[in-house]
């Protein structure tokens, strides 16, 4: 595995009372290259926000790195102290969060919040900072880009709050960028708008799409990888993996999605309920749910290659027949 961000069999546990960590991402693979859009999708719960928070060494109060390794450009992002990680945090890795509400600072202004970000890394002086923050809001599309500046987050739309995320991702050209369902709770027509935005964006560095949305990923994403209960289940090029799915798992996720050919045909549910965090890690966890379950699933699948440029980790993978 070679690419601009690398993680590596990276294991992460909240500690549990006197037993063992309960673990939440277990051995996760991920590979994003130079002008790459890898999409991670997967139910809610999957472990999609943890590898991202991972990746900018934010994790929540608790969580613990048990094992493996994320490295950008070749630098061991788990070795650094605090201090050199707010250097690469909006320098180098850029961020953009689900929620701009509790993503961006209430009570600075958006010029305060860009400005900021921009002096830490870049050499300007202030007014130098607020004509690139300037230039950084016309770029994401907001209209009177001077007059913003002076606006608190809690006075714009959800639609700016999150274009005003997005610049502050940007506006230090991150080698990069990470996106965290950034069009979440949006309107479909300024999900559009914003997706294009990211869409440009993300190609200029690396990115990589965290969703929930099939849809979203199959619009923007070069390639995608499925996380089921902390593992990568299957992973390859977007359009191979849509078209042709391997994993029982992600054949389930796109049965469940509508589509505009489908009218007067049911939605498929993928049965049951994901495993809880505790649950035991010894077995297949999709197998509960799985039609295709039997007694070799008792032991847990490796992530293996598995044609069409794509790594699944099944004891049946599936071909296209059986997928469809």
């Amino acid at each position: 595995m070679s690419g601009l961000l690398e993680i590596e069999g990276l294991r992460i546990g909240f500690p549990h009372g006197q037993a063992e960590p309960v673990v939440v991402l277990d051995g996760i693979d991920l590979s994003i290259r130079q002008g790459e859009i890898l999409g991670l999708v997967g139910e809610s719960g999957s472990g999609k926000s943890m590898t991202a928070l991972a990746a900018m060494g934010l994790l929540p109060p608790g969580a613990r790195v048990l094992a493996g390794a994320i490295r950008l450009d070749g630098r061991d992002l788990l070795a650094q102290s605090e201090r050199q990680w707010r250097e690469v945090r909006g320098g180098t890795l850029g961020m953009v969060f689900q929620d701009p509400m509790t993503g961006l600072n209430p009570v600075r202004s958006v010029g305060g919040l860009l400005s900021e970000s921009i002096r830490r890394h870049q050499s300007v002086g202030k007014a130098g900072a607020l004509e690139i923050a300037e230039a950084a809001l016309r770029s994401v599309g907001i209209p009177a880009a001077r007059e913003r500046l002076a606006a608190f987050p809690h006075q714009l739309s959800g639609g700016l709050r999150q274009r005003v995320m997005i610049a502050l991702a940007l506006v230090n050209r991150p080698r990069v960028i990470i996106a965290d369902e950034p069009t979440t709770a949006l309107d479909a027509t300024i999900q559009a708008q914003i997706l294009d935005l990211l869409r440009d964006r993300l190609h200029e560095s690396g990115g990589l799409m965290i969703t929930h949305d099939l849809g979203v990923a199959a619009e923007i994403c070069d390639r995608i990888a499925v996380i089921y209960h902390g593992r990568i289940v299957e992973e390859g090029p977007t359009r191979a993996v849509l078209a042709d799915p391997r994993h029982p798992y992600t054949a389930g996720l796109l049965a469940a999605v509508p589509r505009f050919d489908s009218r007067g045909r049911r939605l498929v549910p993928i049965p049951g309920q994901p495993p809880a965090p505790t649950a035991t890690r010894l077995a297949c966890s999709f197998r509960p749910r799985c039609a295709f379950a039997t007694d070799s699933c008792a032991a847990i699948p490796a992530l293996a290659p598995g044609g069409a440029g794509r790594r699944v980790a099944c004891h049946h993978a599936l071909g296209r027949e059986a997928a469809g």
